[in-house]
C-alpha cells in the first residue's frame, strides 16, 4: 500500500506553556517508517486518557511531540523482514498502546511481568503517540482485535480497560467481596464496574453527580456514593458491616482521594494506585499503620496487613481475556466521539471532569 509522507497530527507545541491549550493541528507532520520488526498502522480512533493531559501539561515527563496511547486501526505496512499477511491488511490488529509501547522481553523483570520492564518505552511519553493518522508499533506488541467489535468502543480497552482489568486482578477480590472504585464514572472507572460485576464482585462506585450515578448503577454498581454529599469513608464502612471494603482501585488523582482509599480498607485489604497525581504526595501510612491500626492509642484493632500496589497496564494474556469479555458483551466502553481537530476542547472537558465514560477521537 502506498502511504503519503506527511499526515495530520495533534502536535504539542514547544512554547514552554504547560496547559491543555498547548496543542495545535498540523497537516504536515512526517509519517513514520517502520523499522525491522515493526508495523505501520493507519489509525481510525484514539481514546483520550487523563495521563495524556498530564503529559501535555508537563506534569509528567514527555520527550515526544504527539500524545495519546489508545489507538486502533489497520496495519498497512511491515518493516524489513516482516511479512505482511492478508489477515494483517484488514482491521484485525491494533496498536497495543495502552501506555506500554514496548518492553525488552529479555530482562529478568520481563520474565516475571513485562509490564514492569525497566527498559520499556511508552506511547505519548517517549515514543510518538496516537493523536495522529499513522503510528509504528513493534509487531511483538501489537494486539489482534476480534472481528465484529466497534473500533470506537474498542480503543479505550487498550488502556483504560486493560488498566482496570489488570488492577482488579491485582486486588485478588473474589465473588461477593466489596470493591470500591474511586472515579467510577470516568474513563477507567466505568469499565472497572463492568469487569468487577461480571466476576460477582460488589462494586461501591464513588464519584459525583446524578449523571455519573445513573451511569454507574446502570453498569452494575451495587452502591453509589457521591463524595461531595457524604463522608465516603463512613458510608463505605456502613455498607460493609463496619469492616471496610476488601479492595480499592483509585483512579482519581487527588491526595484526599488516596487518603480516603486508605481509610476505607478493611484489615488485609488491598489498594491499587492508578490515578496519577498532578503534584507528588505521600500516602498516609506509617509502618505502625501497616501493622496495627488504632483509632485511639488504647483502642487497637486487628492486624492490618494492608497491600498497596500500583498499576498502569496489563499483560498480553490479560488483554486477550478482556477482549473475550468484550466479544461476550460483558464490558462496553461508554464513549463520546469527537473529531481530532476538537482535541483542545476535549482536553479542557477532561480537565474539568465533564466527560462521562471515555472521550474518543476520530482520526481523519
Amino acid at each position: 500500500m502506498s502511504v503519503a509522507t506527511t499526515q495530520t497530527a495533534a502536535v504539542v507545541c514547544q512554547s514552554g506553556a504547560h496547559d491543555a491549550s498547548n496543542v495545535r493541528i498540523s497537516s504536515t507532520h512526517p509519517v513514520p517508517v517502520p523499522a525491522e520488526g515493526e508495523v505501520l498502522i493507519k489509525l481510525e480512533y484514539s481514546g483520550v486518557c487523563h495521563s495524556d493531559l498530564h503529559s501535555i501539561r508537563g506534569d509528567t515527563p514527555m520527550t515526544t511531540d504527539v500524545a495519546g496511547h489508545e489507538g486502533i486501526g489497520k496495519v498497512v505496512q511491515g518493516g524489513q523482514l516482516l511479512s505482511l499477511t492478508t489477515e494483517m491488511s484488514t482491521r484485525s490488529y491494533s496498536s497495543s498502546r495502552g501506555w506500554l509501547w514496548s518492553s525488552c522481553l529479555e530482562c529478568e523483570i520481563c520474565a516475571i511481568n513485562h509490564t514492569a520492564c525497566p527498559h520499556q518505552r511508552n506511547a505519548g511519553a517517549n515514543v510518538p503517540g496516537t493523536f495522529q493518522q499513522y503510528v509504528v508499533s513493534p509487531a511483538a506488541h501489537v494486539t489482534k482485535i476480534p472481528t465484529g467489535l466497534d473500533p470506537a468502543m474498542t480503543a479505550p480497552l487498550l488502556c483504560a480497560g486493560i488498566a482496570m482489568y489488570s488492577s482488579i486482578k491485582k486486588t485478588k477480590a473474589r465473588s461477593g467481596d466489596w470493591l470500591a472504585i474511586i472515579g467510577a464514572g470516568g474513563g477507567l472507572g466505568h469499565m472497572g464496574i463492568q469487569i468487577a460485576s461480571a466476576q460477582g464482585i460488589k462494586v461501591l462506585a464513588i464519584d459525583s453527580g446524578e449523571k455519573k450515578k445513573d451511569l454507574c448503577l446502570s453498569l452494575g454498581a451495587t452502591e453509589f456514593l457521591d463524595y461531595k454529599a457524604v463522608d465516603v469513608v463512613s458510608a463505605a464502612k456502613s455498607c460493609t458491616s463496619g469492616y471496610g471494603v476488601h479492595a480499592v482501585v483509585c483512579t482519581a488523582n487527588g491526595e484526599k482521594a488516596y487518603e480516603q482509599s486508605m481509610h476505607m480498607l478493611r484489615p488485609l485489604g488491598t489498594l491499587v494506585c492508578v490515578g496519577i497525581p498532578n503534584l507528588p504526595f505521600r500516602l498516609p501510612a506509617t509502618p505502625f499503620d501497616m501493622i496495627v491500626r488504632g483509632k485511639h492509642p488504647v483502642e487497637l484493632t486487628h492486624l492490618i496487613g494492608l497491600t498497596i500496589v500500583g498499576n498502569s497496564a496489563g499483560t498480553a494474556q490479560e488483554m486477550n481475556e478482556l477482549l473475550e469479555m468484550a466479544v461476550a458483551d460483558k464490558v462496553k466502553a461508554h464513549v463520546e466521539v469527537y473529531d481530532l481537530q476538537a482535541i483542545g476542547d476535549v482536553l479542557h472537558k477532561l480537565e474539568s471532569a465533564e466527560i462521562e465514560g471515555r472521550a474518543v477521537l476520530q482520526i481523519p
